[in-house]
């Protein structure tokens, strides 16, 4: 079923693979045939900086900017970085996020409290019900490459069923971005990211 226009907005910080998300994502929009717009802001990103990554397709999408409080979907690969743009969701807005919290040093420095998970938690069901969290990082590690955690989100977001894209254009976009090499590790991490999802909405519905 071809869609008007779906905004998802990706967060996190340099290092997290957040833009090659957003890009795999893209192609993927590509391939079923939708217009694909997309826009980012980060700052010192190699540093530890936050980084966003707008993303709209559809078959009637213009401009790349997504509206304050109309994202989709917001998939934040570190955590707080989800409340650093809640002011793009609206309630029926879902947040898929990563249970991964990295200080900036300068918070350490200064001595300021930092938000814990719970407090997140808290913070963002004043916007929206739907919010998820996934141990990214770990189901990444387990399978014996951390760095596939950002292959381990994109898989959640086909399990929870709140994107519009198939699975299997999908998963020929991100092997697409990888050498034949590590075509397998990808392949499992997507699949673990699947599971977790579905796993993730029986609990949401139960």
């Amino acid at each position: 079923m071809q869609i008007k226009s779906y905004n998802l907005l990706n967060v996190g910080v340099g290092g997290q693979g957040v833009i090659r998300a957003s890009q795999i994502l893209s192609y993927a929009a590509l391939l079923e045939n939708y217009k694909v717009r997309t826009a980012e802001t980060h700052g010192m990103a190699q540093r530890g900086g936050s980084v966003a990554s707008y993303l709209r397709f559809g078959s009637e999408v213009e401009g790349p900017l997504i509206p304050r409080g109309k994202a989709n979907t917001i998939l934040a690969f570190e955590a707080s970085e989800a409340v650093r743009i809640f002011n793009y969701a609206g309630p029926e807005t879902v947040f898929l996020i990563n249970e991964n919290i990295i200080v900036p040093p300068q918070i350490h420095q200064m001595g300021i409290e930092f938000p814990d998970l719970t407090e997140i938690r808290d913070f963002l069901k004043n916007v929206s019900l739907n919010i998820f969290f996934i141990d990214g990082v770990k189901i990444a590690a387990d399978l014996g490459n951390p760095i596939t955690m950002n292959v381990v989100m994109l898989g959640a977001l086909i399990g929870l069923k709140v994107m519009p894209l198939k699975k299997e254009t999908l998963e020929k976009a991100i092997l697409s971005y990888f050498p034949p090499k590590l075509h397998d590790i990808n392949r499992k991490a997507f699949q673990f990211g699947i599971d977790n999802g579905i796993k993730l909405r029986r609990d949401f519905n139960d």
